[in-house]
């Protein structure tokens, strides 16, 4: 949040980005240079480690909220447009599809340095050291600051806009205590959502008239920025259930890896290596739900909205779970762990379906969140939408520490028979909760559409509700 208040307010994010990734760099020279032996046999190692934990965090904390939505800047429009093609015949670029695309690519490339650090660094930690494994990202990190500098008169660079969530604030404060006046009675039974009280032009009947206090503090927005805002906090409210689908994935880092330590495996591989065939599965499939998946189903006139998708990615997290129920199974009825607790006959490559489920999961999930939470932020608040998005990470580590007693033999089966129930039972409520934002972006969207262009020029278009909406 503070990285995002930073670029929000002050800075902007590109040189926000410039600023953490330093404080990022100095966090990883520190815990390079304190796991070399030497440092190590003078004690500076446990300290080095606690000290370059709290340093990369608040660097890496101040950018992962506003590297995504930096990317997305450079797509120069915010809204549906007409184009006309090389054949003459003139059709409606989606915006939302665009955005959906760039995130997927933009999830797709961030798994390339995923998979690479994640092969190569514990095979440096394996065959020569600690501090070779840290070295690795030290030098990366440094080569690709230098990148991005290097490419600065490239980017689009949105300015800083002040205080914004003040401005927030102010609207929120403003629409509640119009709403609670009361003359507004009749509008209060009416309306459907009471940031609408903060507009000038609300269209709720009997209105009161705003005194002149009320007036003067409204000068600092207009009635786009309420709908804008709406849309922010629409976003925030996804953000809270998306929790308990990241305790499944968070199984990824912890509990599969402990699982895979007593799988037979070959000697050389390392366990912690098992978890990069989620970064091999999103390589793969990303491509095909981008370039394939969606395209066939749109031809078929089947649009898989954001809502749709989350809770798709809620169940598919809930089903990787049951496989990693059954494979825990399978090892504790393993008559080599019954006798030595501490090894299986069960082959570790096992996993491979769970970790591609998991993938398919982030797809639906991870991806449309973040594409979400941009595309319903304001221009001046995109940084701190898109860094709340990242709180359920937050909630669901503290989940996960919660249930973290439980979590050791011969629990593992419930611990990852609860963590599917709780996916499964989530997504059925997230979706019964959330289901009608898809239909109320869907209207929002053609109404901006409807306002920017002549329906009539239209021939060709991406979906049956717009070919609808434009005829």
């Amino acid at each position: 949040m503070l990285g995002a208040i930073v670029a929000d307010q002050y800075v902007g994010r590109y040189y926000t980005i410039i600023i953490f990734s330093i404080v990022y760099i100095i966090g990883w020279v520190i815990l390079t240079c304190t796991s070399i032996p030497s440092a190590i046999e003078a004690g500076a190692g446990f300290p080095g480690y606690i000290v370059a934990l709290i340093v990369v965090g608040f660097g890496t904390g101040g950018i992962k909220g506003i590297v995504s939505p930096l990317c997305a800047d450079q797509y120069k429009y915010d809204h549906d447009y007409i184009k006309e093609l090389k054949t003459g015949e003139k059709v409606v670029v989606d915006y939302s599809l665009s955005i959906q695309r760039l995130y997927n690519w933009f999830y797709w490339a961030i798994n390339i340095g995923g998979l690479v650090g994640g092969v190569v660094c514990p095979l440096l930690e394996l065959n020569v050291d600690f501090w070779a494994a840290y070295l690795l990202p030290t030098i990366m990190l440094v080569l690709c600051l230098s990148v991005f500098i290097a490419g600065s008169k490239f980017y689009y660079k949105p300015r800083p806009t002040g205080s914004i969530i003040l401005k927030a604030f102010s609207v929120i404060r403003q629409a509640w205590r119009q709403k609670n006046l009361p003359g507004n009675r009749e509008a209060r039974r009416v309306c459907k959502d009471f940031m609408d009280f903060a507009k000038r032009d609300s269209g709720l009947p009997g209105v009161v008239e705003w005194d002149a206090e009320m007036n003067e503090k409204a000068e600092q927005w207009d009635d786009q920025f309420v709908d804008e805002l709406k849309q922010a906090i629409m976003a925030c409210k996804i953000f809270v259930p998306l929790s308990i689908y990241w305790v499944t994935y968070n199984n990824l880092s912890n509990n599969l890896i402990s699982q895979a330590a007593v799988m037979a495996k070959p000697s050389t591989l390392p366990n912690n290596i098992m978890n990069n065939f989620d970064p091999i599965a999103l390589l793969i499939f990303v491509p095909f739900v981008d370039l394939v998946l969606y395209p066939y189903l749109r031809r078929k006139k089947i649009n898989i909205f954001p809502q749709q998708r989350i809770t798709l990615g809620f169940f598919i997290g809930s089903i990787a779970m049951v496989y990693a129920a059954v494979v825990q199974h399978y090892i504790y009825i393993d008559p080599l762990f019954i006798e030595t607790g501490e090894s299986s006959n069960v082959s570790v490559f096992i996993q491979i379906p769970c970790y591609v489920l998991i993938a398919f999961s982030e797809i639906f999930a991870v991806i449309t969140s973040m594409e979400y939470a941009y595309t319903h932020a304001p221009k001046s608040m995109k940084s701190v939408v898109s860094a709340l998005s990242l709180w359920p990470n937050c909630v669901s580590a503290l989940i996960s520490l919660a249930i973290s007693p439980a979590a050791h033999d011969p629990n593992m089966v419930w611990v990852y028979t609860g963590v599917a129930c709780g996916a499964f039972a989530c997504g059925i409520l997230y979706y019964i909760l959330f289901r009608h934002y898809d239909d109320i972006d869907e209207e929002f969207r053609l109404a901006k559409l409807a306002k920017s262009s002549e329906p009539a020029v239209a021939t060709t278009v991406d979906s049956t509700s717009e070919k609808k909406a434009l005829e």
